[in-house]
């Protein structure tokens, strides 16, 4: 476990450190573009073909690449220094969408295309999330990790609102080009403070075994760590049948309720919008529960807000039900982060923040490409409903069989 001291910490105090308040807000406008490009390419995908089992294959291409690039990222992350990883990874998403920003100009845009740009950016994105996440703790004082880490979920669900409400008015509006223009633009005020941030550095102290054999260590000591086990499980389930849905809301916004690509940005957003109340409110109210208790509730209401969209053709009703997993994603997701970072052996921090990640990269892509090919056999609200299904059935099963999540406290 990560030797936190016992200093007291309130939960505004790493906001009084100037290198955090860069990173979190740069890395808020940052994250925010990858949230965008994450709408835009299913959209102009799914505009192109009509096609729901090509959203999920989209989602596939573009999350896959995380496979190789989360544990690399994690890997060189403990080994060299993370601003320096998190800063080429930056620099190579930055490259990668200015590509395909000129390829939508030159309107040579074409599903082959699109997906191979977006896997390429994906495995970049993925490298930067492992060290972006971990690097937050060489910024802060080790007694101010938990509030750092809950304000950085508030960062996260703030992109995660901002992000697709951009991508639909600018798709809408202006078309592909302009929202890849404005994506990786974003980019530049986070490599900006990158080049002046000196984080603490964290170095191995003993020789490298090599890159894979440094995986597999990270991945044993998350398998043989009971909270870390519970916790990597618990966010991947919530990411293959939570999150994903995002990644068939392109279907439901035309099938289902009927309205445009600026409509499928509030849809979205309202997820965001929803976590980022939720999260400023976790700040504050996070160390009055449990997390065990907060997760086992967090799926249960997930699996209802699912079931609301499954129920209903009204995009006001839906909104509302995307706006419940919002609120059930920052319960389920704040608590297992902050589980993660608090019981993590600091000299593996980065290699097991990178496997959390996968696991959510990774699970989202399952989800969503297993539910475009069972909507082509029934329909988009049958798979909602079945996933909320899932959730629910999740957190009984984690009642019963995980000692109620009570590891992760």
């Amino acid at each position: 476990m990560a030797d936190l001291s016992t200093a007291p910490s309130g939960p505004l105090d790493p906001l009084r450190e100037r290198a955090f308040v860069a990173f979190w807000s740069t890395g808020a406008v940052s994250s925010s573009a990858n949230w965008m490009l994450g709408l835009s390419v299913p959209v102009i995908v799914y505009g192109i073909t009509g096609s729901e089992t090509l959203l999920g294959t989209v989602a596939v291409a573009q999350n896959l690449p995380s496979l190789f690039g989360s544990p690399l990222g994690g890997a060189w992350s403990d080994r060299h220094s993370k601003r320096l990883v998190l800063l080429g990874a930056l620099v190579a998403q930055i490259v990668l969408t200015a590509a395909l920003c000129e390829v939508s100009r030159e309107q040579a845009v074409t599903v082959t295309n699109l997906m191979a740009l977006a896997a390429a950016i994906g495995f970049a994105s993925s490298v930067n999330l492992s060290a972006y996440q971990s690097l937050i703790a060489d910024i802060v004082p080790e007694h101010q990790l938990r509030p750092a880490y809950r304000l950085n979920a508030i960062q996260f669900n703030l992109s995660r609102a901002i992000g697709p409400a951009i991508a639909g008015v600018v798709l809408s509006r202006w078309g592909p080009t302009a929202a890849f223009a404005i994506n990786a633009l974003a980019h530049l005020p986070l490599v900006t403070v990158l080049c002046f941030l000196r984080p603490r550095q964290s170095r191995p102290t003993h020789a490298s075994p090599g890159v894979l054999a440094e995986i597999l260590e990270g991945a044993r000591v998350a398998r043989g760590h009971p909270a870390l086990r519970i916790a990597l499980l618990t966010v991947s389930t919530s990411a293959a049948f939570g999150m994903s849905v995002q990644q068939l809301a392109a279907g439901l916004s035309r099938e289902v309720f009927h309205v445009d690509e600026a409509g499928l940005g509030l849809l979205v957003s309202a997820v965001g919008l929803s976590a980022v109340a939720t999260a400023i409110a976790s700040v504050w109210l996070a160390d009055r529960f449990r997390d065990s208790a907060t997760v086992r509730v967090g799926l249960v209401v997930y699996g209802l807000g699912l079931l609301v969209v499954a129920a209903t053709d009204s995009f006001a009703v839906g909104l509302a039900g995307f706006a419940i997993t919002g609120f059930a994603h920052v319960l389920v997701n704040v608590s297992v982060t902050t589980a993660v970072q608090v019981h993590v052996p600091n000299a593996y921090r980065a290699r097991v923040t990178s496997l959390q990640l996968m696991g959510i990269i990774l699970s989202m892509a399952f989800g969503a490409q297993l539910g475009g090919a069972l909507a082509e056999a029934t329909d988009l609200p049958t798979v909602v409903a079945a996933y909320g299904g899932v959730l629910i059935g999740f957190a009984a099963w984690g009642q019963w069989r995980m000692q109620a999540f009570r590891a992760i406290d």
